[in-house]
């Protein structure tokens, strides 16, 4: 390194016209020096190593994008308004803004147009309360109007009567039709349809990843013609189900669940073993043309408050209460709505719990290896050297 040095000092002392050392002004024959034009030297006001760096990760202004500050340059925005404001100083009046209102025969005519919107965005336009609020107003009706009808069946009947209800229909000649009846069948109606729209709101996601060749194993996945794969594409999207379809379906699954289990235990009673169907998928790898469709439920925050509070066991045990039980048919009542409303969070933060452990892991893992490896943290720095600290090793 000493050898190197002191090369690089010898070099230095042999060349004329170093930084350092001053260059001789040529001479003519006369003996006057000829004037020459200084050389230009770049001089630095900032240090290159103290500059930022292009490549260096700078933090985006978030202040800036939410328009909380101007930004540090103009824009084509903010020169317009600059031109506009700038005519005040120069005395010219600004102009005056021309708005054209619409006339009485447009706004008439535009009424029809107007209905026909607000009838299309109908419920959603309307101010209505929360989801659990309105289920605690909805489901607290309901129970005040069985029991209004409860206490209207036990005032039909007097208590000299009791135990002989057919007795005293036959005296009385009064009908066993009444409101009652049809108010109770829309209340159970009404909560039987209430229960059924809960376990019929799915989302459907298709896996586009998930053949035959390696599926999911889940019960609501079902395989469906890939688009990709599929020579002939259908141009038309296909329309999702309506409410009734899926309520179909449910009745059918339930019935079909039910049956399958009637069959089992008749085949369980007299001993048939039934010759279950070969499950074996195909290898990996293989050529399939289907992919796998996973329906989510998806249920509401209305439906759900209001099968809490109001479900058809509610019901049924309105129609079981007389004069006699209603202490303990109350009970019950209260009982079966505590249980499920304590099910229904106890799941629901069981669910909430799970998605931000998934998003903690995801978050550590930007943190710990994505951030460090995308966004690395570089600064330039640049080394001026002196020309006789430069080594020609061809010299």
């Amino acid at each position: 390194m000493s050898l190197l040095r002191k090369l690089a000092q010898t070099n230095a002392a042999n060349i004329q016209g170093s930084p350092g050392s001053p260059s001789p002004r040529p001479t003519s024959s006369n003996g006057t020096q000829t004037p020459v034009t200084p050389r230009t030297r770049v001089s630095y006001v900032n240090s290159p190593s103290a500059t930022p760096s292009i490549s260096s990760s700078i933090p985006f202004d978030w202040e800036a994008a939410r328009s909380m500050r101007p930004p540090p340059y103009g824009t084509p925005f903010s020169g317009k308004r600059k031109t506009r404001m700038s005519t005040v100083g120069t005395g010219m009046a600004t102009p005056k803004r021309v708005i054209r209102k619409k006339g009485f025969t447009e706004r008439i005519s535009e009424i029809p147009s107007r209905i026909m919107f607000e009838l299309s965005l109908f419920p959603h336009n309307v101010p209505l309360p929360a989801p659990k609020t309105s289920a605690w107003l909805v489901g607290a009706s309901m129970h005040l109007l069985h029991f209004c009808v409860r206490v209207a069946r036990v005032r039909a009947t007097s208590e000299s009567d009791l135990g002989w209800e057919d007795l005293y229909w036959e005296r009385t000649q009064q009908s066993w039709f009444d409101w009652t009846v049809p108010t109770t069948c829309l209340l159970l109606i009404a909560s039987t349809l209430n229960a059924m729209y809960l376990f019929t709101q799915t989302r459907t996601y298709r896996l586009h990843m998930r053949t035959k060749a390696d599926p999911v194993s889940s019960p609501h996945t079902t395989f469906v013609p890939s688009l990709k794969r599929d020579p002939s594409p259908v141009t038309e999207e296909p329309k999702p189900r309506s409410t009734w379809k899926r309520m179909l379906r449910l009745v059918g699954s339930i019935l079909s669940i039910f049956w399958r289990a009637f069959v089992c235990a008749v085949r369980f009673l007299l001993g048939i073993s039934s010759a279950r169907p070969s499950t074996s998928s195909p290898p990996r790898g293989a050529p399939a043309e289907e992919i796998q469709q996973l329906e989510v439920w998806t249920p509401g925050e209305f439906e759900r408050m209001l099968m809490t509070l109001y479900s058809p066991v509610h019901g049924v045990l309105w129609i079981c209460t007389d004069g006699t039980n209603w202490v303990l048919m109350c009970v019950v009542m209260v009982l079966v709505g505590i249980q499920m409303g304590a099910l229904s969070e106890a799941y629901e933060g069981l669910v909430k719990d799970r998605a931000v452990l998934a998003a903690e892991v995801m978050h550590e893992y930007n943190e710990s290896f994505v951030y460090p490896r995308v966004n690395p943290l570089r600064r330039d720095a640049a080394v001026m050297t002196h020309q006789s600290e430069m080594v020609n090793i061809w010299e």
